[in-house]
């Protein structure tokens, strides 16, 4: 389910999607839920894209975000401007893939886009695996993935 805890005073931690982070606020899922616990449990971080939290507070999930939010292990990552410009590449890639996948798929997705794209810098440059729903968005990428039910 998660990677091994980790040895004492080293970090280790989870990039969220926008999908994922959904699934984790609604509690949507056991599976969903004990990953939230088993971060807890072992100081695993919770790293969820500012894009993410955007999207999220649009929603019914709301209040429920808010309460994720502030779980100790939950951290926001913000896009700095070295983060977009190396999120380019990754949105390419993964509009292909979602293209590839929902052919109808209408423009609004593109805030879906962008945020596994940022989600996917955030995981290279810590070597952290994506949580989320949709796989198919990371095919091609050399990116390691787990795939909540």
């Amino acid at each position: 389910m998660t990677d091994p805890v980790p040895p004492a005073g080293a970090l280790s931690g989870h990039v969220l999607d926008v999908d994922a982070a959904t699934h984790l606020v609604e509690g949507k899922s056991m599976y969903g839920r004990a990953v939230v616990r088993q971060s807890s449990a072992h100081g695993v971080t919770l790293l969820i894209p500012a894009l993410a939290v955007q999207i999220l507070s649009l929603g019914p999930a709301q209040p429920r975000l808010e309460r994720f939010l502030r779980m100790s292990m939950v951290v926001t990552g913000a896009l700095s401007p070295g983060d977009a410009v190396a999120g380019g590449p990754y949105a390419q890639a993964i509009l292909a893939s979602l293209r590839r996948h929902r052919p109808s798929v209408p423009d609004a997705e593109l805030a879906e886009v962008l945020v596994a794209a940022h989600a996917a810098v955030l995981a290279a440059r810590r070597g952290w695996r994506i949580i989320t729903t949709t796989p198919y968005l990371y095919e091609g990428l050399d990116l390691r993935i787990e795939i909540l039910p």
